[in-house]
């Protein structure tokens, strides 16, 4: 046992089933986060302000190089606090958030440090940490020190993004002949691509640019032996069976932007353009969160992006897009602390009691993303044969999705003897995001 593992209290071992996944245990997703993967995000964005700090000088002021340098020392201190095991210590905030965060780490316990403590409230907790540094500042207040890797992510994808529009154009030609069966073999198609739009993941891959490329599209079925959880022929029926209610409305939980948010914007408007809902939601970050997730400057910068790109098929996609946000069938909602706070959905009730019974008006919650999946699961490790209905622990607002490409040891819903199938294959395959999962359960 080396001294770090001794100092540490680490445990050579996986995690063991029916209890929260933690960083303690050496042979789980979760330490290797904690040891390399989070370390290094720190670093990059260290290296990227000290890269900027002149362009940020000149955009937010003079005043601003002083407090540049003390961020950078901060973020310096938040590593080794890291990389030390340091107990959480409570936010000083003026976002709001601040109560809720201070309550939840002071009944913590013992379990309270980065190692020792769920693996979900850790990682969630140094996100949050970071943000606090610059929230402390008099002038960076608005500065997005993950702006650059998200733009990036959409920029890589043009190629893509382009093949995507002219397949979706291809097939709304002559809409009114297309009969409800071919219907919902498209939208299970755009299921998919949203969800495999969910690998474009910088918190997974440290920052590193994704390139997505080729004609995602027409990929979506040879990709069909990987999705290990396929509840898509489900989903249209419940979405099928919704175009009899009036007012139908769906809400996306969004992950991240770039690519992925190009997947959540076609997907909502080939729904609403086919008039499966009459509404569909957005329900973004407040604040910058796992490098790439979607804040509302983000989809602003997205939609700016597009109209004016030169690619006509892109641009139109953004006007159009524009247009339905102008008109409310899209709709961008006040962004909600919850969605970055450290609490499991199962939660949600009794801490955002709101947020719940505003989701539970939702005909419709499309989680996205790896982050959100363990939100639902709580990072609790459930034998992977678990129903996806156990696991929510009695969140059930609604009827509710989950798209998920499978980025963290922790898993439900799989056949008997499926994982020990793809252990065979790779013993890594549940941290690749070659695999993902589209499950589903009703109210």
């Amino acid at each position: 046992m080396t001294e770090f593992q001794t100092k540490y209290n680490i445990i050579d071992e996986k995690p063991p089933y029916n209890a929260p996944l933690k960083a303690q245990y050496k042979r789980g997703f979760a330490f290797y986060t904690m040891k390399e993967r989070l370390p290094v995000i720190l670093t990059q964005v260290i290296d990227q302000l000290s890269k900027d700090k002149e362009q940020i000088v000149q955009h937010f002021g003079e005043v601003s190089r002083e407090e540049l340098k003390t961020a950078i020392g901060e973020i310096s201190k938040l590593k080794y606090e890291l990389q030390t095991d340091k107990e959480f210590v409570p936010i000083a905030s003026e976002l709001g958030d601040e109560q809720v965060w201070n309550e939840f780490i002071a009944g913590m316990g013992s379990d309270n440090s980065y190692y020792s403590a769920c693996w979900l409230y850790a990682e969630t907790y140094m996100y949050r940490r970071l943000n606090n540094i610059f929230e402390s500042t008099t002038t960076l207040k608005k500065l997005d020190y993950f702006q650059q890797q998200k733009n990036k992510a959409l920029t890589n994808s043009y190629d893509a993004m382009g093949a995507v529009l002219q397949s979706i154009e291809h097939f709304n030609t002559d809409k009114a002949s297309k009969s409800e069966a071919e219907i919902g073999d498209f939208f299970q198609k755009m299921l998919k691509l949203n969800l495999w739009g969910n690998r474009c993941d910088l918190s997974l891959t440290a920052g590193q640019d994704y390139h997505q490329d080729g004609d995602p599209i027409s990929l979506v079925e040879a990709c069909n032996s990987f999705i290990v959880s396929d509840h898509s022929s489900i989903v249209w029926d419940h979405v099928r069976q919704l175009k009899s209610a009036d007012h139908v409305v769906i809400d996306i939980i969004n992950d991240n932007s770039g690519y992925e948010l190009f997947t959540d914007l076609c997907l909502a408007d080939f729904i609403i353009e086919h008039g499966l809902a009459s509404r569909v939601n957005f329900n973004v970050k407040a604040i910058p969160w796992y490098i790439s997730d979607v804040t509302p400057k983000d989809m602003q910068w997205t939609l700016d992006t597009l109209k004016a790109h030169e690619n006509p098929h892109l641009s139109a996609f953004g006007h159009r897009l524009q247009s339905r946000f102008d008109t409310g069938t899209l709709y961008l909602k006040e962004v909600n602390h919850f969605w970055t706070s450290p609490y499991e959905f199962h939660r949600m009730r009794d801490i955002a009691p709101a947020l719940y019974e505003e989701l539970a008006h939702s005909h419709l919650l499309i989680f996205k993303g790896d982050l959100n999946y363990r939100k639902l699961l709580g990072d609790f490790n459930f034998p992977y044969t678990t129903p996806f209905r156990d696991a929510l622990r009695g969140f059930h607002p609604t009827a509710l999705c989950s798209l998920r490409t499978v980025k963290a040891d922790l898993i439900c819903g799989l056949t008997e003897g499926l994982s020990d199938k793809l252990d065979a294959k790779d013993e890594n395959w549940m941290t690749t995001g070659e695999y993902g999962v589209i499950q589903f359960t009703q109210k």
